[in-house]
Order: C-alpha cells, then structure tokens, then sequence
C-alpha cells in the first residue's frame, strides 16, 4: 500500500496526496486489529519526492530489488478524498480470473472491476516496470483537479464521508490480495 509525503508548493496537500497517506495507513491499521489475518503480510511506503521526479518510488525499487520477487501487488492512494467508483489492475492474462474474483469482495462497496489496463499510480510505476502486478482504486476526481496543485488544497475540501468509504475499499481489496492463494505472474504485461 503506497502513497506520497510530498505535496504542491502551494497548497498544503490535504487532497495530494494527505487523503492518500491517510487511507493506506488507516486501511494497514484496520486490518491489523482483525482477528484473522490474510496469508501475507502488508507493507506500507510512504513515499517521498513524487511531485518533482518520483524519486522516493525509483529509490525503493533499487533499495529492494533483491525481494521484489517476494512483493505479492502493489496499490496506490494518489487521487484526494474523492470516492472511489471502479476498480482495475494489470495482471498477466493467466491472472485475469484472480483480479475479477477480487470484485466480489468490491461488490457490497458498489465498485466494479471496469479493466486489466491500469498503470497503478506514478509511486509504483517503478515496481510495475520489474514486474510487480499492480492494482487501482479508481477515485472521482470531478472536484480534485479544481484544486490540484493549488492553494486551495486544504483539509477543508476532504469529504470525511468519502475518505471513510475510501479506507473500507483499499482495506478491502488490500486484505483481498494479502490472503489470495497461489502466486500472480510477474512482469509487465
């Protein structure tokens, strides 16, 4: 589960990416407290730099190129606190069935699995590219880009609803994938 520290120089990055930070690290600390846990363990990076070059996500591929075998997925939080509406990866085809039987755990949420074309968000672009299957949670953002990268983006334009709903999704599918059986195929398809 990533997303990014960094923010605009001119806003205070409650949506870009402060809505982000806050779901992967609640959605990590709610399956956490569950009694039964997922085969896998989870990790969550927050990244540095994303703004101006994606370094942090760069620096994390060099700094684990060793165990990127051992990264199950990846999912990234990279799109404010607008309520998320589909779901998506980019899995090898043999893996199709897997990401669609994940929509079921989506589907009391009302979020469909729309496509297997994500790109996985910028931070994790760099573990997709070594052949990390990446996944998506597809935010609206019809009122995101009106404050992206703005001094309009403070904690007041968070919809504490949305951000709710958004914690239940990446917890969801973040358990989903952590407790999947079997191994996905690696490379970037």
């Amino acid at each position: 589960l990533g997303a990014h520290l960094d923010s605009w120089d001119v806003g205070t990055g409650a949506q870009d990416d402060g809505a982000g930070v806050a779901t992967v690290v609640e959605a990590a600390r709610r399956i956490g407290e569950l009694a039964e846990r997922p085969r896998r363990g989870l990790r969550v990076v927050l990244y540095a730099n994303e703004e101006f070059g994606l370094s942090g996500g760069k620096r994390y591929a060099l700094d684990h190129e060793a165990e990127l075998g051992r990264h199950f997925a990846a999912l990234e939080a990279d799109l404010g606190s607008g309520r998320v509406f589909r779901y998506e990866s980019r899995v090898a085809s043999q893996d199709l069935p897997s990401a669609i039987r994940l929509a079921a755990w989506l589907a009391p949420l009302g979020i469909p699995f729309t496509s297997n074309d994500t790109g996985g968000g910028a931070d994790i672009s760099p573990l997709r590219e070594r052949g990390v299957p990446v996944f998506d949670l597809q935010h609206d953002a019809g009122k995101y880009f009106e404050i992206h990268h703005t001094d309009a983006d403070r904690l007041d334009r968070v919809a504490p609803r949305d951000l709710a709903f958004n914690v239940a999704a990446y917890a969801t599918l973040a358990y989903g994938l952590a407790d999947l059986p079997g191994e996905l195929a690696r490379g970037d398809r």
